[in-house]
């Protein structure tokens, strides 16, 4: 939350509290779709394929792209750190540790496909990005 705040302002408790409840919220929706995939197809193991294939399934197509890029370039990485190889069928399961620390080794401190940076030039709420018009429209 404090990356797309100035540095004086402060978030309250009860802020945090809703923000960390609908992250959960949103986890349990996707989880809870992908889960239903895999009961389906008798499987035991939700893979990260499953959790995109939630998503579009639920309305969050835009999402998709970025997160299949870094997904590809989360294996690149790890890769050479895996044990045997796994049947294809099997991918290895992701672990919210390991996508963290891959994603600061892949992008630095920004997020996925760098859309929030720890930079006073990034965008955000108060700067939008450079070129980027959201009112487009309604100058018409």
């Amino acid at each position: 939350m404090r990356k797309n705040l100035p540095p004086h302002a402060k978030i309250s408790d009860d802020s945090k509290e809703t923000i960390q409840e609908c992250v959960s919220e949103f986890i349990s929706f996707v989880t809870s779709e992908a889960n239903d995939r895999c009961q389906h197809e008798q499987r035991k193991t939700i893979t990260a394929e499953d959790i995109l294939w939630a998503m579009n399934k639920l309305g969050f197509d835009d999402y998709i792209e970025p997160l299949t890029m870094y997904l590809h370039r989360y294996r690149e990485i790890d890769g050479g750190e895996r044990g045997p190889v796994r049947a294809v069928s099997q991918p290895k399961p992701l672990r919210i540790d390991d996508v963290y620390q891959v994603g600061h080794r892949l992008f630095g401190p920004a997020t996925i496909a760098g859309f929030v940076k720890d930079s006073p030039n990034a965008a955000g709420p108060s700067r939008p990005a450079a070129g980027f018009e959201p009112y487009v429209r309604c100058n018409e």
